[in-house]
């Protein structure tokens, strides 16, 4: 597994665990990992952008390899060298990973990789349900999307069946939701213009459950939507989180300001039109598998989040 010391990988790892599952972690910082992932049964070093990837003989002994790394996450500007920065790390480094599965003598039966729902276009009115086959946006997060998929599915010319998660916000006890809440907390808990734009979200429990479903079902192939299954819109979005902020020690009552653009192009660069305009997006794929959403309703899944 790669990125296991993020908010998904760890959940991810202590589930597998569990279960018995042995997990060899891969991590730029091994000893940072074995203390933010303990439970793993081993910890290597990994370079997203070395030459060859990921070392071949790990690859050879497992029956699964998860790729979770990826920069998107990360707060920062997105000026140039940023978005140079995103590209080498999710499509090279998931080159060089794949190019480790087609150097291995054994191969795993599966890669899961990370993606995103912005693969979809922008959908500013809201009205767009995007399923696993709509086509792909044209801004610079689509694009990126598209090439980061991309390396990962050519893993399916040596016989390796491949599933790409498009993963929303994941509400979970850190990370972005967070951040939003202590916004919010503040009295900055309004939607960013114009509130009709779609906010796809996640619970970490249901991100964690998609990941197993991937590993464990045959019948996942390619694109999986890592979205809850009841949409909402960013003033729905934000008007929850705000109610709920007050409620557990809100320090003025929720309210409607929200960052201007001009902070949110000067704070982000291109990375506001992430937080700007929506992109719709629905599970279509994991209903029709049958998968049963532990926490499909916002309201109830940002509670959890939040009280973790």
């Amino acid at each position: 597994m790669t990125g296991a010391t993020g908010l998904v990988g760890r959940a991810l790892c202590e589930a597998l665990v569990s279960e018995g599952v042995i997990v060899r972690v891969l991590s730029r910082d091994p000893h940072r990992a074995r203390k933010r992932v303990p439970g793993a049964r081993s910890y290597h070093s990994w370079e997203p952008m070395e030459r060859g990837g990921a070392r071949v003989e790990l690859v050879e002994e497992a029956r699964a390899v998860v790729h979770l790394a990826s920069p998107l996450v990360a707060g920062g500007r997105w000026d140039n060298a940023r978005r140079q920065a995103l590209y080498d790390t999710c499509v090279i480094g998931t080159r060089g990973l794949v190019s480790s599965l087609a150097q291995a003598r054994s191969r795993p039966e599966v890669l899961v990789c990370a993606s995103s729902v912005a693969y979809y276009a922008f959908d500013a009115a809201g009205v767009e349900e995007a399923v696993e086959t709509e086509p792909a946006g044209e801004d610079f997060l689509s694009r990126l999307a598209v090439d980061w998929e991309s390396a990962a599915l050519h893993a399916e010319e040596f016989g390796v069946r491949v599933v790409v998660l498009r993963t929303a916000l994941v509400l979970g006890p850190t990370g972005a939701v967070q951040r939003l809440r202590r916004a919010a907390r503040l009295g900055l808990g309004g939607p960013v213009a114009p509130g009709t734009q779609r906010q796809p979200w996640i619970h970490l429990d249901d991100e964690v459950g998609l990941l197993l479903l991937a590993l464990g079902d045959a019948r996942v192939m390619g694109a999986l939507n890592g979205v809850a299954p009841h949409a909402v819109t960013s003033a729905e979005f934000m008007g929850t989180l705000s109610a709920l902020a007050l409620a557990r020690g809100g320090l003025v009552p929720p309210g409607r300001l929200a960052p201007p653009d001009w902070l949110l192009h000067s704070r982000f660069g291109a990375g506001a039109l992430t937080v700007t305009q929506g992109r719709g997006a629905v599970p279509a794929r994991a209903l029709e598998l049958g998968y049963e959403f532990r926490q499909p309703r916002l309201a109830a899944a940002l509670e959890q989040a939040l009280a973790a």
